[in-house]
């Protein structure tokens, strides 16, 4: 990295093997492995050389431009839960990404390891996909799957039976489509740069097409049988590019087990030109590993702000966070129009800097202050000739259970104003490899629930003022069919045990994932909102009397 403690733009432009999605498909197998092990390797090279991840980024001035936009969002993401549950107290619908740049100063999420198993053992991060040896096949294998085949539509689109959808289909069926398209009567003119390849799937894919987006209800892909394809292919309407993707035409498949799966065989259309970055960095986020993700933190914004309107004070609010994550909360905090003081602590050695001799936290916290003043505050201060001041902070590199002990923190029981803080999911995401991390200290649920969960939470009521708010944004963690940890539940007691009124929990939708029906995926926290599916991520109120 440079002296800037923050990665800017990915360089993926320069890449040797930033080649386009037809020359992928013009790949015989042996070079298409050749050049995925190659592109791997340049993105390893850039990721340890530069400090830059597989993501697009941002240079500093586009960074400033984003922050700088935060003050001035009203932040009203609230909206009416109409699901009927009586427990909710709405809904937060946040996808604005003007805050996302804050990542840039924290170089290692993408090296989180998310563990899916019963212990933390076996955890993978995205890291670990280009840069173990051992994880080479796996990554070939993925870029198979998910580049050249084109798995989750990112280059290429079926041609769907709706007029509309596709301007230079003139309603022919597949087979006709396929002679227009070899004696050039389709991909001419304004679509010249156009292509086809053929595409081998599930006859069940065809059936719920429509399933996610409610517009395609109704309508099916253009699709060929497979003794068509292979007729097609041997009279030369179809070339090797085209069919690149199928190892072998056949109607179906019978595994070992008896289990028969019967194809049929899509159209895709792409464009030629067409290259594999950036799209490819998405590709990088969902199939290389589960990636770690950031508060919002405009949604943090406005839970500051919503959860203190009954506060009268001309002090600075002090605002708890007792995992401070990736910096998400605090630059919510400094975005504030609300004056405040933000009071952090997050014992991950990674997001310490040892030649500042201050955490990530406080730089990004002073960059946002130094660099982001808005012309609101800039015009409060400049009649009187006097720097814009930013909101404040303090933080801490002691684990939550144990921060009570430290006598600097000490200062400020009793005169917590808010906390919120989304804490670790046990041993879900593994910041670090560090001892402190509490899913290291201590390795079993019950273990971490009564000697990491119960301290922190102990010590956010006993630091907290009376009538004060709680939020706290956990989820329980299903493993198969036989493992289940209820964080969510285990909080709500060990807050009520303690003497907090539970008011209910804030739904805090996330993004849908296209084919993704949250509703019919048997996912626990999932709500229907404005005729959509979306996964949510409770948040949880509680009341300090």
């Amino acid at each position: 990295m440079s002296n800037k403690h923050f990665y800017e733009r990915s360089k993926f432009s320069e890449f040797k093997y930033n080649t386009t999605y037809h020359q992928l498909l013009e790949m015989t197998d042996g070079e298409f492995v050749e050049w995925a092990r190659l592109l791997r390797k340049e993105v390893t090279e850039q990721w340890d050389e530069r400090g830059t991840p597989p993501v697009i980024g941002r240079d500093e001035d586009g960074i400033i431009t984003k922050f700088n936009k935060l003050k001035s969002n009203p932040a009203k993401y609230w909206e009416k839960d109409l699901s009927g549950d009586k427990e909710s107290l709405g809904i937060i619908k946040n996808f604005n990404k003007d805050a996302s740049v804050v990542n840039q100063f924290f170089p290692t999420m993408l090296k989180t390891k998310i563990s899916s198993g019963k212990s933390a053992e076996g955890g993978l991060s995205i890291y670990d996909h280009f840069s173990d040896p051992t994880m080479e096949d796996k990554f070939v294998h993925i870029m198979k799957r998910a580049v050249k085949r084109d798995s989750m539509y990112s280059w290429s689109r079926s041609i769907v039976d709706k007029k509309d959808e596709n301007s230079f289909w003139n309603g022919q069926g597949a087979i006709d489509f396929i002679k227009d398209v070899h004696d050039g009567k389709v991909f001419n003119g304004k679509y010249s740069d156009l292509g086809i390849w053929i595409s081998k799937v599930n006859t069940r894919t065809i059936e719920n097409y429509g399933t996610f987006n409610q517009s395609y209800i109704g309508n099916k892909n253009l699709y060929l049988k497979s003794e068509q394809v292979q007729k097609l292919k041997d009279d030369g309407f179809l070339s090797d590019t085209q069919l690149s993707n199928i190892d072998e035409i056949v109607d179906s498949w019978t595994s070992e087990a008896g289990t028969t799966q019967t194809y049929t065989y899509q159209i895709r259309w792409y464009e030629k030109e067409s290259g594999i970055f950036p799209k490819i960095l998405q590709v990088f986020r969902l199939s290389c590993g589960q990636p770690a993700v950031n508060f919002p933190a405009l949604t943090a914004k406005w839970i500051y702000e919503n959860y203190t309107k009954h506060i009268d004070t001309d002090e600075p609010l002090h605002i708890y966070d007792s995992s401070s994550g990736w910096g998400g909360r605090i630059i919510g905090a400094m975005s504030s129009r609300k004056k405040t003081h933000y009071i952090g602590t997050d014992p991950n050695p990674d997001n310490f800097l040892d030649d500042l001799g201050i955490s990530r936290y406080e730089y990004v916290a002073k960059f946002y202050n130094d660099k982001c003043v808005d012309d609101y505050s800039d015009k409060l201060t400049s009649f009187f000739d006097v720097k814009p001041q930013g909101n404040t902070y303090e933080l801490f590199q002691d684990g939550s259970e144990l921060i009570s002990n430290n006598p600097k923190f000490q200062k400020y029981k009793g005169k917590l104003d808010i906390s919120f803080t989304s804490p670790p999911y046990f041993n879900r995401e593994q910041y670090s490899q560090d001892e402190n991390q509490s899913f290291k200290a201590y390795s079993e649920y019950e273990d971490w629930r009564d000697n990491f969960l119960k301290p922190t939470l102990t010590t956010i009521y006993e630091y907290l003022k009376n009538d004060r708010y709680i939020l706290w944004n956990i989820a329980d963690i299903k493993i198969g069919k036989s493992i289940y940890y209820p964080l969510e539940q285990d909080s709500i007691d060990i807050l009520k045990e303690l003497g907090c009124e539970y008011k209910g929990k804030l739904k805090m939708l996330m993004t849908r994932m296209v084919g993704l029906d949250p509703s019919k995926s048997g996912i626990k926290n999932a709500v229907k909102h404005n005729g959509k599916s979306y996964k949510y991520e409770p948040i949880f109120v509680f009341h300090k009397k």
